[in-house]
């Protein structure tokens, strides 16, 4: 046994997760299990690229180390990936549960969404007297959403009362479609239903607010109803009628039917759990003043400034998480920086912390993502920040588990929450947040802290791609196009300054000036083309002979040519003279060119008593360059 188990979720269940958590503690805590949470954030109404990014996160598991597979399939938004991520686990031979959705050969943990829905709509009609019922489901292809439609119309059916098509919305289990119905519905002056009755509790709190917002007054101008039983639908006002899905059971229960599959138990591998009914106010019910919702209000009320605090607490985290990262020139930089500020901002995530980055995204900025990123999650992972017990801990990456630091202790239960950090549909690392069901609470905005994250992450390789840019531009702006020298405009930024560095250390530098003979005559004879080989050729020459020295080259003019040296003396200059003419006459030699050339060469060495300036030297250099290229004409008539 390796006394551990994935679980594959969706981070926009939070409340939902956070029950189904205590059930499945209470069962990890009696086998002795670490529970490893892979959670994305996919919805119907985010772009493919985005969603496909966030489904990525289920690719970083490495099922053949766990002994079982959890999947929370109603929750995912995306039921074919939740199917495929059955059946692959199938196929290796890892156990696995699927929770909400039943797929063949997969065993099942569902809820008995019809009793609870039933009992909704009963209590509707018969208590209410309802007639007239609009039905807002989630994705139109979802098993929720249809199997709750069923309900509401056979109940109705039952009291000869009739769902219409029309009546049928579908919200994609989001905000904006269900108060876009609203506001069409109130637009329009038609006679409102009787209740408008919702398969999750989010769209349902968004009617009864647009209601609101509107003038309206639920549940006296109309009945709304939600589906899940969520923190907020208990403190919201009024308190919304919904129902339990008791997710606490069914974490207890998948858990426990994972583990008889592991133990070769194949008995009843399909197990259903009640949902309940649970009366609010958006009814008219429990609407007493000293009701169980006002009770839980007051108690949240209590709360409310310590809320205030850590939303506040939360937006100078990220800002500073932010300068951190943009501040910084490189990714090593990065790296320090980060490391120190979550050392000293600990307190904010009360436990252990690992964010993992593809380095090498962020070493090579230039690179695409889809090169870049090729690899996924098969890539290999840097440990850029890893926080544990409050302190810095340079944790290795389990190559199995995709994972810092694992090392499972007897007698110790601990949660692991992976959450993918992505760019659309790639990804470049993810972050591991250990124990504290804190994380996925409504207040420390887990969704938000990643996304703010994954803006500055983005923003700082973009800046790390305009400083390549930058860099690129400079150069082409400081060097010679032709000969990879440096140009005249760089005489007083890079020159001048070598001279000052041996004036202040009390020593010489050199000053020299080449010039090509004849280039004239060679360009007028046998073409540019040749011409510009013997520019290149010097040019060659000069870099070869300053090598890494601290020196530098400078194109002049066309043919003219200046070296500067810190720190030289009589032998240095000689020796660059030489080396420079040893390799025009190597070239000469090869035979390839129709004519041979020379050049002519003059240099001076600096007095570091002198006031004089670099000007001044390089005209006595020019002068006696051109002195050594008088006696040259006088001597040779043709270059040929």
């Amino acid at each position: 046994m390796k006394h551990r188990i994935a679980i594959y979720s969706n981070g926009y269940n939070g409340s939902i997760t956070l029950k189904a958590i205590e059930g499945i503690k209470r069962y990890a805590a009696a086998e002795d299990l670490d529970i490893h949470f892979y959670i994305s954030f996919a919805a119907n109404n985010r772009r493919p690229d985005t969603n496909e990014g966030q489904l990525n996160i289920y690719n970083l598991a490495k099922l053949e180390e766990y002994d079982g597979l959890i999947v929370f399939s109603n929750l995912l938004n995306n039921i074919s990936t939740a199917e495929k991520l059955c059946m692959e686990a199938k196929e290796k031979n890892v156990p696995v549960v699927s929770i909400g959705m039943k797929f063949e050969g997969i065993p099942f943990v569902g809820n008995n969404n019809e009793k609870g829905m039933a009992q909704l709509v009963e209590h509707l009609i018969t208590e209410h007297g309802v007639k007239d019922i609009v039905y807002i489901g989630g994705a139109k292809d979802h098993v929720d959403t249809t199997d709750r439609a069923r309900v509401v119309r056979e109940v109705m059916a039952r009291h000869g009362l009739e769902l219409n098509d029309g009546n049928i919305i579908y919200g994609d289990w989001t905000n904006e479609k269900p108060i876009e119905y609203t506001d069409n519905l109130i637009d329009s002056g038609a006679k409102f239903p009787d209740a408008i009755v919702c398969a999750n509790d989010i769209m349902a709190l968004a009617v009864i607010s647009r209601f609101l917002e509107r003038g309206y007054n639920p549940p006296d101008d109309i009945i709304v109803t939600g589906f899940d039983h969520i923190d907020e639908s208990g403190i919201s006002y009024p308190a919304l009628t919904t129902v339990d899905q008791d997710y606490e059971t069914i974490g207890y229960e998948s858990c426990e039917l994972l583990y008889r599959i592991i133990n070769g138990d194949d008995g009843n591998l399909n197990v259903s759990v009640a949902s309940k009914l649970v009366l609010g106010e958006s009814c008219g019910c429990n609407s007493e003043a000293d009701s169980c919702f006002n009770i839980k209000r007051r108690e949240y009320c209590k709360g409310v400034h310590s809320k205030n605090k850590q939303a506040s607490y939360f937006n100078r985290f990220m800002r500073g998480e932010r300068n951190a990262i943009l501040e910084s020139s490189d990714y090593d930089d990065m790296k320090v920086n980060l490391r120190k500020y979550y050392l000293s901002n600990n307190d904010y995530f009360r436990g252990n912390f690992f964010l993992m980055l593809n380095k090498y995204y962020f070493e090579d900025a230039a690179s695409e993502d889809s090169e870049a990123l090729s690899e996924c999650y098969e890539a290999d992972f840097d440990t850029t920040v890893a926080i544990k017990d409050g302190r810095e801990a340079d944790e290795m990456i389990d190559k199995h588990l995709r994972m810092p630091g694992f090392i499972k202790k007897e007698g110790e239960q601990h949660i692991y929450f992976f959450y993918p950090l992505q760019n659309e549909r790639y990804n470049y690392g993810y972050v591991v947040f250990v124990d504290g069901t804190y994380i996925i609470q409504e207040d420390f905005r887990v969704y938000e802290y990643l996304e703010k994250m994954e803006q500055t992450l983005m923003q700082f390789r973009i800046n790390l791609r305009l400083e390549m840019v930058n860099k690129e531009l400079r150069f082409l702006y400081d060097k010679d196009p032709m000969t990879g020298l440096y140009n005249r405009f760089c005489f007083v930024s890079y020159a001048v300054p070598l001279v000052e560095e041996s004036r202040k250390h009390h020593k010489s530098a050199m000053v020299m000036f080449a010039d090509i003979n004849d280039l004239k005559l060679i360009n007028d004879r046998y073409g540019h083309i040749f011409g510009d080989k013997a520019i290149i050729t010097v040019a060659e020459g000069i870099k070869e002979s300053i090598g890494n020295d601290n020196a530098i080259g400078i194109r002049y003019g066309g043919d003219e040519f200046i070296i500067i040296a810190a720190n030289a003396d009589r032998k240095y200059a000689e020796n660059i003279r030489r080396s420079i003419n040893a390799h025009i006459e190597k070239e000469n030699s090869l035979g390839i060119n129709p004519v041979r050339f020379s050049v002519s060469i003059g240099y001076v060495l600096t007095d570091p008593r002198s006031d004089k300036s670099v000007i001044d030297y390089v005209d006595e250099a020019d002068k006696l360059m051109y002195g050594i290229k008088n006696d040259y004409h006088k001597n040779n008539q043709d270059p040929s």
